[in-house]
């Protein structure tokens, strides 16, 4: 990467107010859903050098958190010279990494006890990528820097970064996900007070309705979310034109075909699982059964496997596995479910398909994502080796999904509809004695299960 593009990408280095400018900057303080991500701002401290690497799907906002970080860093008066910032679509291997750093550190000379800020963004696209920055740290050119990497390949990312043992500092892996419904409503100015699993299993029927009357006001939020799902530029586009505008889908249309032609080299292959996702998500399978149902188009099981796996790094899918119960561990050869990873990944499926996902398998989606712990998504991307989980008997009977908090293991049931009756969680109460049941409006607590509406238990459920 030459001078003069460095100078493009930063230009702060001339005036500190140009950040202001920034295309991204202006897109996010134009919007009307202004998503600030606290989290990651919390977990990289601008005093704190080292390597932060910060994976999630492509379109999710990690370049305009990178921006919004640069932001902030020359509010604290930072020296602008030391806050660099480059995308890797232009830079064609690790060699060329390599120089451009080089470039940035000749260009600025650095001084003692002063701290740099290097944002590179999208560096899963260069191969090799951490035997650059192994280099680096080794020669002693990033000292005293704090580095930030976003990628959208949690496999990438994950494999990289574990090649940089000892060379982290402070460092530490993030995750940046579409966001829960909780999350939702704070950026909003809706304060709802918290309750961990163990709080809410311990609600008594009187508290439940009690909770239920004092948030009934969420229910008009709740049908918002719905259409929209976790992605800000899609929340946006719905509470400003109340639709998602056909730019934005194409937008995420082209980024899941683009990546799986680029990782996989077949987009007819992708296009065929997608064709096909409607009649399995939320339904039990085998790699075995998805080779039939492909009907040839993909003959390998191995291959499926390999495109399924690649789609829950990508934070596309979502492949969850059984649960042994008893020892607490998932059972690789046992069946296994998958679901989109949010609502507008679920709306290109269709659209792909010609087959809608329905609303009850949409509400299993959303309930898996507010179950989901994100530090568990570091290694695997979405998929969940480390939980949420399932479980299924030999008989028949499943729980949707196993939570695991403070080393037990919470069965959650979603039956979204307002007729409960007993049989609709006799298992969880059989096998595990106690357990959440996520209904449509309802709300009631039967020894240790407790019913509650979507929209309730979205909206209080935090973790500990």
């Amino acid at each position: 990467m030459q001078v003069d593009e460095l100078y493009l990408m930063n230009p702060w280095w001339r005036d500190p107010k140009a950040i202001h400018g920034d295309r991204h900057i202006g897109a996010f303080e134009g919007s009307t859903f202004k998503y600030y991500p606290e989290k990651l701002f919390n977990e990289i401290s601008p005093e704190r050098p080292g390597i932060y690497t910060i994976r999630g799907p492509r379109q999710i906002g990690k370049t305009t958190f990178l921006k919004l970080y640069i932001r902030e860093l020359v509010k604290r008066g930072i020296n602008p010279s030391n806050i660099c910032f480059f995308t890797c679509d232009g830079i064609n291997d690790r060699f060329a990494l390599i120089d451009t750093i080089k470039t940035y550190s000749q260009i600025f000379a650095r001084k003692i006890q002063e701290i740099r800020y290097l944002l590179i963004d999208e560096i899963t696209t260069i191969e090799d990528w951490q035997k650059s920055m192994k280099y680096l740290v080794d020669i002693g050119l990033l000292e005293d820097c704090l580095l930030v990497l976003t990628g959208s390949s949690a496999y990438d990312l994950k494999r990289s970064s574990e090649r940089l043992p000892g060379r982290k500092g402070y460092g530490k892996d993030l995750v940046y996900t579409p966001i829960t419904f909780r999350e939702f409503l704070k950026n909003l100015g809706v304060h709802v007070d918290g309750k961990t699993m163990e709080e809410l299993l311990s609600l008594s029927a009187q508290d439940l309705k009690t909770l239920y009357l004092k948030n009934g006001f969420l229910k008009e939020y709740f049908l918002k979310y719905l259409n929209t799902g976790g992605f800000p530029k899609v929340i946006d586009d719905f509470l400003s034109l109340g639709r998602i505008s056909e730019q934005t889908k194409n937008i995420y249309r082209d980024f899941i075909l683009g990546d799986a032609e680029k990782y996989l080299g077949s987009r007819a292959n992708i296009l065929e699982i997608f064709r096909k996702l409607p009649a399995i998500v939320g339904q039990r399978f085998s790699w075995n059964s998805l080779v039939n149902l492909f009907m040839g188009a993909i003959q390998s099981v191995d291959t499926v496997q390999k495109y399924l796996e690649y789609l829950g790094y990508s934070f596309i899918l979502a492949n969850i596995f059984f649960v042994d119960v008893s020892k607490r561990t998932i059972r690789y050869k046992k069946q296994k479910k998958v679901y989109p990873c949010d609502k507008v990944i679920a709306d290109i499926i269709s659209e792909i398909s010609g087959k809608e996902i329905g609303l009850p398998q949409l509400i299993e989606m959303f309930t898996l994502r507010h179950l989901i712990k994100d530090e568990n998504l570091i290694p695997h991307g979405m998929n969940l080796y480390n939980g949420p989980f399932f479980w299924y008997s030999d008989r028949g009977n499943e729980i949707d999904f196993v939570y695991e908090h403070n080393g037990s293991l919470v069965p959650v049931e979603v039956k979204y509809q307002n007729k409960i009756n007993k049989s609709d969680y006799y298992g969880m109460k059989r096998v595990f004695g106690k357990g959440v049941l996520i209904t449509q409006d309802m709300v009631f607590k039967d020894e240790n299960i407790i019913g509650i509406p979507a929209w309730l238990f979205f909206a209080v459920f935090e973790e500990a």
